[in-house]
C-alpha cells in the first residue's frame, strides 16, 4: 500500500514539474517573434591599405640645385600595405521574427603581406618589409533576411552591415626598421551578403561574402618621424584608407 502511495506521489510531482517547463501557445508565438541569434564564420580576408599626406605649399628642397622647387603633386609619408590571411568572426544577439537580427560582433583576422613606404613622393628610394598585421575587432550591427518562405529557393539570403573598431597589432617590425609612419587602430564598416540553407529547425549552414572600408586613427609614437612645415596633416592625425574583401563558411542559429 505504501509503495502505491509513493508511486502516486512521485507521478504527481513529476507531472507538476513537467508543467513548469510547458510552453504555452502564446509563449511559442512570442519565441517565434523574439529569439536568440548566433552566427559563426570561418574563412579568409584580403586587405589593401594606403595613406599619403598632401603638401600645403607644394615646394620641396632640391638638394642638387640647393633651391626650393614647385611640384603640384607633392606628397609626404606615402604608405601602403597589401596582404591576406584567415578570418574568424562571431555574432551574438537577438532575432526578430527570423527576419531581422541585432547583434554584437567579435572576431579577428590576420594579414600577411608587404609594407611599403616613401618619405615623400620625389624620393627614388622606397622601403619595404614583409610583416603580419593582426586585427582583433569588436562592433555591432544588423542583419536582414528578406525572404523567410521555406518554399522559396531564395529563402536564407541575407544582407548585413556592421560597424567595427580594430586595434592593429604586429606592425612594429617595419615601424622600427624604417620609421614607417602609419596608424595603430582602425574603424571600418563591413557589409556582408550570403545564403544559408536550413539544416534543422533552428540551425542553418551556408556562405558569406564580406566587403569593408574604413580609416585608421593616429598613434602616439610619431615624435621621431619626419615632420615638415609643408604638411597639411598633423602627425597625431594619421589616416589610412583601408579596403577589405573576404569570404567565409557561415553557420547560424536563429
Amino acid at each position: 500500500m505504501m509503495k502505491r502511495i509513493a508511486v502516486l506521489i512521485f507521478c504527481l510531482v513529476a507531472y507538476s514539474a513537467a508543467g513548469l517547463f510547458e510552453v504555452s501557445l502564446q509563449d511559442r508565438k512570442f519565441l517565434q517573434i523574439l529569439h536568440p541569434y548566433f552566427e559563426l564564420s570561418v574563412g579568409g580576408m584580403y586587405s589593401v591599405m594606403d595613406y599619403k599626406t598632401k603638401s600645403k605649399t607644394n615646394y620641396y628642397h632640391d638638394l642638387e640645385r640647393d633651391e626650393m622647387v614647385y611640384d603640384k603633386d607633392l606628397y609626404y609619408d606615402i604608405y601602403s600595405f597589401e596582404g591576406g590571411g584567415p578570418l574568424l568572426d562571431s555574432k551574438i544577439g537577438i532575432g526578430f521574427a527570423r527576419r531581422v537580427a541585432l547583434y554584437l560582433n567579435f572576431g579577428c583576422f590576420w594579414s600577411a603581406g608587404e609594407h611599403r613606404y616613401k618619405i615623400y613622393s620625389r624620393d627614388s628610394e622606397e622601403f619595404s618589409e614583409s610583416d603580419i598585421r593582426f586585427r582583433a575587432y569588436w562592433g555591432f550591427g544588423l542583419k536582414w533576411y528578406p525572404i523567410i518562405n521555406e518554399q522559396n529557393p531564395f529563402n536564407g539570403i541575407f544582407i548585413g552591415a556592421t560597424l567595427k573598431g580594430v586595434p592593429l597589432f604586429g606592425n612594429k617590425k617595419a615601424w622600427n626598421k624604417y620609421g614607417m609612419n602609419y596608424g595603430d587602430s582602425e574603424t571600418f564598416v563591413e557589409f556582408d551578403v550570403g545564403k544559408l540553407w536550413k539544416a534543422s529547425e533552428c540551425f542553418w549552414v551556408g556562405f558569406s561574402i564580406k566587403v569593408a572600408g574604413g580609416f585608421a586613427g593616429g598613434t602616439d609614437e610619431v615624435d621621431g618621424f619626419r615632420v615638415d612645415a609643408n604638411r597639411e596633416q598633423n602627425d597625431d592625425d594619421i589616416t589610412l584608407n583601408g579596403k577589405h574583401i573576404g569570404a567565409a563558411v557561415t553557420i547560424a542559429w536563429k
